[in-house]
């Protein structure tokens, strides 16, 4: 093999590893797009039926398509386009979430997102037992955002349901 033969193999070589390592860096770029979960699609109400909102954390969001399932036919079931979280941020979204239209029936759970343990720096689901941790909504703090957000969900007029203590669904 001549010097010049190994030069263009020495090329080839190092071009197509450029190319693989350019392609690979592309695949990273666009990775697969989430589906949208069927829990945020936003519902056409049937006329006729009941209008039932369900307002909660992620824990909502994984009932929230078998509780349609179970009322296809019978009510036209809802829930914010979002994570509820915690009571600090119903209390400043609640309004939005209950829109403009008239409710029958409004669940709502609010706990997990307020008890659950932050890190001195506001890291997310701290050690209880570790210096600088703090639950995110303290218990009295919480239970005053409670008191807002049912004299909100009162003047609705729409049957209340809280649930203290949602069951978390398997597999979340």
């Amino acid at each position: 093999m001549t010097r010049d033969h190994v030069l263009v193999a020495s090329l080839v070589l190092c071009s197509s590893i450029l190319v693989s390592a350019t392609a690979q860096d592309a695949k990273k770029k666009t990775a697969p797009a989430r589906k949208p979960n069927p829990a945020m699609a936003k519902v056409e109400d049937v006329a006729g039926l009941p209008r039932v909102l369900l307002i909660g954390d992620s824990i909502s969001i994984g009932y929230t398509v078998p509780v349609r399932e179970l009322l296809k036919g019978k009510a036209n079931v809802h829930r914010p386009l979002t994570n509820c979280g915690p009571t600090t941020k119903g209390v400043t979204e609640i309004k939005k979430w209950l829109g403009d239209g008239k409710w029958n029936v409004i669940h709502f759970n609010f706990g997990l997102h307020d008890l659950k343990y932050m890190g001195p720096k506001g890291q997310n689901l701290a050690d209880p037992n570790a210096d600088g941790s703090h639950q995110q909504v303290p218990p009295v703090e919480y239970e005053a955002n409670l008191r807002k957000l049912v004299a909100v969900l009162k003047n609705t007029d729409a049957k209340l349901i809280w649930r203290s203590t949602t069951p978390v669904p398997a597999g979340c």
